[in-house]
């Protein structure tokens, strides 16, 4: 790539002015002006200065990286110290860990009020990137843009590394989409068809899912997978949903220490091999400071809490013992921000010991909701199933009309039903906004995801579509 005339300056000065270097991110990132300018803040002030010394010894990385380099391919074999990681269907490839966390520290540019910058993939200039930092010469520009960009909640891979002695998993030309093709043995939606919908509707708790929120948003100061604390609010959700009669709740164990939790329905004359109806939300949080504080309130409490409380509903009311046919479980997973770790392994078991899936529905961040013609947004994604997709879409209309249903695409590795998809089961996933709305929670990934800005009421129709869902798949 030629180099702009303030580039080729700093290279042969080996230094330059902390203006050339403000410069260069503008130009290169698209950063709104006065991006650089301390915010007025003190806390957000030394956030913010923190970030800009980060990005600033990174241009002087590349101001004095004199030699031009030319991209290599991926190692075919598994580096030291890496990871595995899919981007697509058709991209596969090994990531040392030192570059992946460099890589990552890209997602984490703050603007002067401390919110996330969005910067697309397709806005990363790789080369710039790579040149940056040596660790990165053997990384694709494919991957350098995917893991330094970010679109919204997207995670955008998966990290298939303790799958990587399944050669069904990791081969880079393996079809994944077994899952998106299924025909849907699902009837006909049909409000009337399922009169006790208005009775377990009526069920729905605004201060019930409000109390599951504040639990899991504020008992734990972070739910960030590699904490030290990350095992508590798995426990905590164990403990939670064992109350509830006929419910199991059980720990799956991840190669981290935060398990993924199973809560079960099973009604008589039902067992393992009957196919299952999941429901699920990722039990982690991360932040700019994970370790320390990330209450993910939204991202994604809100989640987890409508799944939670859809199947305490369906243990209370006794419906899932009268009227459903199938099993039906809320899995809560641990560590969605390391590249949906929780949710491939758990897919991956259930797929090995040949568990049938009836279908998944996911949510993901399901409790800002700035604006709403209706009683709240509902956004269906489309991908990767569009029949499942379509279905949603006909359920939200047909049961929760006076909501206001948006449906868009998120792409590969969007959130947990991905994993689920990947092994081949029928998912579907519905947020609040899709990952590039303008609504989407601009405090998502940050210390200011905190409950006190959520909306319950109209989170609640959240929790309605998706026994709507049940009923229609379950019975």
């Amino acid at each position: 790539m030629e180099r702009t005339s303030k580039e080729h300056a700093a290279a042969e000065g080996g230094k330059a002015e902390e203006t050339t270097y403000k410069q260069l991110i503008n130009d290169h990132y698209h950063l709104s002006p006065g991006f650089l300018s301390p915010p007025r803040d003190n806390s957000v002030r030394r956030l913010y200065r923190t970030t800009a010394m980060v990005l600033l010894s990174a241009l002087l990385s590349l101001a004095l990286f004199h030699t031009s380099h030319a991209s290599t391919a991926p190692s075919a074999s598994p580096p030291t110290d890496s990871r595995l990681l899919r981007f697509s269907s058709d991209h596969t490839e090994w990531i040392p860990s030192p570059a992946l966390e460099y890589l990552l520290g890209f997602r984490h540019i703050m603007n002067s009020q401390g919110r996330w910058m969005p910067s697309p993939p397709s806005s990363i200039d790789a080369n710039i990137v790579r040149k940056s930092n040596n660790i990165l010469r053997d990384v694709s520009d494919a991957a350098i843009q995917a893991l330094a960009g970010r679109e919204g909640f997207k995670v955008g891979y998966i990290d298939i590394t303790d799958s990587a002695g399944d050669i069904t998993q990791t081969s880079t030309s393996v079809s994944l989409q077994a899952g998106a093709n299924l025909a849907l043995p699902y009837p006909t939606v049909d409000p009337a068809a399922h009169p006790d919908y208005k009775t377990l509707a009526a069920m729905v708790s605004v201060s019930e899912l409000r109390n599951i929120v504040s639990n899991l948003s504020t008992t734990f100061p972070t739910r960030y997978y590699r904490s030290t604390n990350a095992r508590a609010p798995s426990t905590w959700i164990q403990s939670y949903m064992s109350k509830f009669t006929n419910v199991s709740a059980t720990l799956f164990e991840n190669n981290f220490n935060q398990p993924n939790v199973i809560s079960r329905l099973s009604p008589p004359g039902t067992n393992t091999s009957t196919a299952t109806v999941l429901l699920g939300g990722h039990l982690d949080s991360t932040s700019q400071s994970p370790s320390t504080l990330a209450p993910g309130a939204d991202d994604d409490a809100s989640g987890t809490a409508v799944a939670l409380h859809v199947l305490s509903i369906l243990a209370k009311s006794g419906w899932a013992y009268t009227k459903a046919k199938y099993p039906i479980e809320a899995h809560s997973y641990a560590g969605e921000e390391g590249g949906l770790l929780g949710s491939l392994a758990l897919a991956r078991s259930y797929k090995s010991s040949g568990r049938l899936i009836r279908g998944m529905l996911n949510l993901e961040m399901v409790g800002w909701q700035p604006e709403s013609t209706g009683s709240s947004t509902i956004t269906v994604l489309k991908d990767p199933n569009s029949e499942m997709s379509n279905y949603m879409l006909s359920v939200i209309k047909a049961y929760v009309p006076t909501a206001t249903v948006k449906s868009t695409t998120c792409g590969y590795g969007c959130s947990d039903h991905y994993s689920f998809s990947d092994a081949g089961y029928p998912v579907v996933c519905i947020a609040s906004y899709g990952p590039n709305d303008r609504n989407l929670n601009p405090n998502y990934h940050s210390t200011t995801d905190t409950i006190d800005k959520l909306n319950f009421e109209r989170m609640a129709d959240f929790a309605r579509a998706s026994l709507a869902w049940v009923l229609q798949v379950a019975s």
